[in-house]
């Protein structure tokens, strides 16, 4: 097994948190995109793994078998840790383990590309990223569960997209297509699916101390359904739950490649492409619409 170990003693405040939608300052970005030049990359157990982190704090992080990895830090300025794929796709993705998050660490799917960065948070410490200075964009129902949507932009165009779970949770599976799909359908100018760098399940931590012992794998079947809502163009940043309002899309009219059955695709899910094992048809009134060879999804 491979362990990595880092330890740092800072020599001045660090300003700013990277992951955190917090106000943001030069120093911030230039350190959101060191991300991608990590301290260890690589192949393990047949996963991808990724381990970065900012100077400051202690963090040991350790690649399991398979699509373990285990990562234990204390007093951390920030760090970025996980198993993946080191390319993004719209997976739907398994993971299980412990995550003690102490104040201010996430647990989430997590794409990183030139143009920005997307969160699919599953778990969190006491710190809410969508608390402070982000911008409510609605929220989506997937995977059993409601997440709240944040844009978070951190200058010269880098874009955060978080979709934070209402409901915590260390096990389950991430229909990672229903939460890109909906970014792209709201604005987000990249798409992670090609502009990603690498996707994995991953452990961060920012200014706390914690651990986390998780196995990410992958699962075959069809998208899980989704629903969306997103809130009144005024809305502003806010814990409270902002009113949503249906999204309005502009649908083409029911055709032969759009159903009603309990087998067809939901709403933005994917339905086709080359290597495509699930559903082919949509609920209607949505249409199967090829965006390229290897991905089609219901508009």
């Amino acid at each position: 097994m491979l362990s990595f170990t880092t330890l740092f003693v800072a020599a001045s405040a660090v300003l700013g948190a990277i992951a955190a939608p917090t106000a943001t300052t030069p120093e911030d970005v230039s350190r959101v995109r060191k991300r991608n030049t990590p301290n260890e990359t690589g192949t393990s157990g047949g996963f991808y793994y990724q381990f970065w982190s900012e100077a400051g704090g202690s963090v040991d992080y350790e690649n399991g078998p398979g699509g373990n990895y285990h990562v234990t830090w204390s007093a951390v300025t920030d760090f970025t840790s996980g198993k993946g794929w080191s390319t993004a796709a719209p997976r739907n993705i398994s993971y299980e383990g412990t995550f003690v998050p102490g104040s201010n660490s996430y647990l989430a799917v997590y794409t990183w590309s030139q143009q920005g960065e997307t969160y699919i948070l599953e778990n969190f410490g006491t710190y809410n990223p969508g608390s402070c200075c982000g911008k409510h964009q609605g929220t989506i129902t997937s995977d059993g569960g409601t997440y709240d949507v944040w844009l978070v932009d951190r200058g010269n165009n880098y874009i955060q997209y978080w979709s934070i779970r209402q409901e915590k949770r260390t096990s389950g599976v991430v229909t990672t297509g229903n939460h890109y799909n909906w970014y792209i359908a709201h604005g987000l100018t990249h798409n992670p699916n090609s502009a990603a760098a690498y996707q994995i399940l991953s452990t961060e931590g920012y200014e706390s101390t914690g651990s986390s012992n998780m196995t990410v794998g992958e699962v075959s079947g069809d998208s899980a359904p989704v629903s969306s809502s997103a809130p009144a163009s005024s809305a502003k940043a806010t814990t409270a739950a902002p009113t949503s309002v249906a999204t309005s899309t502009a649908a083409a009219a029911p055709t032969s490649s759009s159903s009603s059955t309990s087998d067809a695709a939901a709403h933005y899910a994917q339905c086709g492409g080359q290597g495509w094992k699930g559903a082919t048809t949509c609920v209607s009134p949505y249409t199967c619409t090829a965006s390229g060879v290897y991905y089609s999804q219901c508009l």
